[in-house]
């Protein structure tokens, strides 16, 4: 011992020897090298007896579908055979049926026909005494018809005549009447129509149809009438001046027309925008009561 630190408690030193400290690590680490190398060794040795094993069941599962796909193939073969031949079967058994029935069917129309033949044969000669007689009968009738119908004929003829002869009457009174109805200006200024003053002129002026004509008798009582397409009320009567004064509800407006006089055309609008007016014409005045006719266009057109 160096007597220099001999009485120094604090300071120690070792001195081991440089032999030791260098092994031990390249012992540990030889071993860890050997430890893993094993444990992969060992892995690698598994991982080839599971691919040995899968190879063998790939190999049992491919022979086992091969088995099968050979089995499939000779059912699918037998069916195949056994169609064909249910095919033909059936196809002969159907021919054989038609040809059955084609026969039968042959038969029997023969023994149809023999028997209308027969049957014709024995009764030809009274069937045609039968249709003769019928066609005697029919051409008994048809002469009696046409005699019947000469005679109609002839009567039509005579009727037809009569009736020319009325409507040639009918027509010239008519023209007569038209020629005597007149034409007036109307409390609106216009011009009217043909008027009309009493009843055989207003069916004449219904008879030339050029307008719609509506006759009427109100009452001051009633209230509002319905005339045509309107509705007139009676408010005042002046009988012995042949005056009255009324009001008129046309197009949802009421319209007043006082103090008109007889075969006076009273004119209105019932159609708003209207060209043509409507025209009442009062030919007779009453205690209370009016008498006369209304006259509409037969088309509305509207003033421009």
């Amino acid at each position: 011992m160096n007597p220099e630190y001999s009485n120094n408690p604090e300071i120690v030193t070792v001195n081991a020897p440089r032999s030791q400290s260098g092994w031990i690590p390249a012992l540990v680490v030889g071993v860890a090298v050997a430890a893993f190398s094993f444990v992969q060794y060992s892995q690698i040795g598994d991982l080839r007896r599971d691919l040995n094993a899968t190879k063998a069941e790939t190999a049992a599962v491919q022979t086992q579908l091969a088995a099968q796909s050979t089995a499939l193939t000779g059912t699918a073969n037998d069916l195949q055979a056994k169609l064909e031949t249910t095919e033909q079967q059936t196809s002969q058994s159907i021919a054989k049926s038609m040809a059955q029935a084609q026969t039968a069917a042959t038969r029997h129309a023969d023994t149809v026909a023999n028997n209308v033949a027969k049957s014709l044969t024995e009764k030809s000669a009274e069937q045609q005494a039968a249709i003769n007689a019928e066609l005697a009968g029919v051409k008994n009738s048809v002469s009696d018809t046409a005699a019947q119908m000469s005679s109609k004929i002839e009567g039509v003829g005579t009727t037809v005549d009569s009736v020319k002869t009325d409507l040639a009457s009918t027509k010239l009174v008519v023209d007569k009447t038209a020629s005597d109805l007149q034409r007036a200006t109307g409390d609106l200024g216009l011009m009217s129509g043909l008027i009309a003053t009493n009843g055989k002129e207003i069916q004449a002026l219904r008879a030339m149809g050029d307008r719609n004509i509506y006759e009427f008798a109100i009452t001051k009582k009633a209230g509002l009438q319905k005339v045509g397409d309107v509705q007139i009320r009676l408010t005042k009567v002046d009988e012995k001046k042949n005056r009255y004064t009324m009001v008129v509800m046309a197009d949802d407006k009421l319209v007043e027309k006082k103090d008109k006089s007889t075969n006076e055309p009273v004119q209105f609008y019932a159609v708003t925008g209207s060209r043509t007016p409507y025209e009442v014409v009062v030919n007779e005045v009453g205690k209370d009561t009016i008498k006369g006719y209304l006259a509409t266009p037969k088309v509305t057109t509207a003033r421009k």
